[in-house]
């Protein structure tokens, strides 16, 4: 019998392990920033936050150290491919790689209130609004608000699969995005599935309903597509006077800011276009929450952009009924600053 255990253990397949890519060797800044969306600068900053949650308690079986984990998601974020060509390319499997993801997703999600604020003290309010005010001499603006769809390609979507169906009858999940004036997101709400209208997004979400309490001051600008409130602004349909154009002007001016920041954060992390996200809607919501932090980290940290153009894919939805009392405080708005 033992003889037999020592002829199995024998035969017995040696585990191997792959030489392990260090980016940080091999890249200069030019090429890191181009596989990995950060110059060096900006990845030691995400790995210095992340370490602490990152980090194995041993190097038992080869664990992957928490820098390689931080590239690893870097490139499965910036390029939007399978997880193959992470894997390959920093010598683990795909299934370490899928681990990998998932835990530094879930580590920058911790992260979100601490990167993604919106402006809530007296002081932040009137800083936002003097910002917003000297783009087009919109008054009041704390936030401009928009949807941006991001698809679903092969999730396991079970009995609840026609919801995600949207407008162009692609899988997806309905993405709200809130932005400053200095193309930082504020919020972002990531958990309503593609055929979910962008106005019943906002008004169920904690800050839509802080804005209907009187909790947050300040208004938000919307398009067409959102319901009219006293505290979110949209376009005149048909404007019929001087007045009504200059406040439409301001109003598309002000609100290209949410525009450019979808746009950007796509460009910059193309996990967020094409076919989508191969993932689950939970998994799928991570990575865009994910995403949404790395954008606020490349802010603060004056990245740069992604040089290549990208025009956003809007889907355009037919307002909901506006509310009376919504229709009166933009007359006023338009009387008093745009006559």
């Amino acid at each position: 019998m033992a003889y037999l255990m020592l002829v199995h253990r024998g035969l017995r397949r040696e585990r191997v392990f792959r030489d392990r890519l260090n980016p940080f060797d091999c890249y200069d800044d030019t090429d890191l920033f181009k596989k990995y969306r950060f110059n060096r600068g900006g990845i030691m900053h995400i790995i210095d936050n992340l370490a602490g949650q990152l980090e194995h308690r041993t190097n038992r079986s080869h664990a992957v150290p928490a820098s390689l984990q931080v590239f690893i998601a870097l490139r499965f974020y910036a390029t939007g491919s399978v997880l193959d060509n992470s894997a390959a390319m920093h010598g683990i499997s795909v299934a370490t790689c899928s681990r990998v993801v998932r835990r530094v997703t879930k580590a920058l999600c911790q992260l979100r209130n601490e990167y993604i604020k919106f402006p809530c003290t007296q002081e932040d309010v009137r800083n936002t609004q003097v910002k917003f005010h000297n783009i087009a001499q919109f008054p009041h603006v704390v936030g401009v608000v928009d949807g941006t769809h991001v698809c679903l390609s092969g999730a396991p979507l079970g009995e609840e699969e026609y919801v995600y169906v949207n407008r162009k009858g692609r899988h997806s999940i309905n993405v709200q995005i809130i932005s400053n004036a200095e193309f930082k997101i504020t919020n972002i709400v990531a958990r309503w599935p593609g055929s979910t209208h962008d106005s019943r997004i906002l008004q169920n979400s904690i800050i839509g309903q802080k804005f209907a309490n009187g909790t947050l001051e300040g208004i938000l600008l919307g398009d067409s597509g959102y319901a009219l409130h006293p505290w979110l602004m949209t376009p005149v349909l048909n404007p019929d006077n001087r007045a009504q154009r200059a406040y439409n002007q301001s109003h598309s001016r002000t609100r290209a800011t949410v525009e450019q920041v979808n746009g950007q954060l796509k460009n910059k992390f193309r996990c967020l276009i094409g076919q989508g996200l191969q993932m689950s809607p939970i998994r799928a919501g991570d990575v865009i929450v994910a995403c949404a932090v790395l954008h606020n980290i490349s802010k603060d940290l004056h990245q740069p952009d992604v040089e290549f153009h990208m025009e956003e894919d809007h889907d355009w939805q037919l307002p909901l009924e506006h509310a009376p009392c919504g229709a009166a405080a933009r007359a006023r708005l338009i009387e008093y600053h745009f006559m």
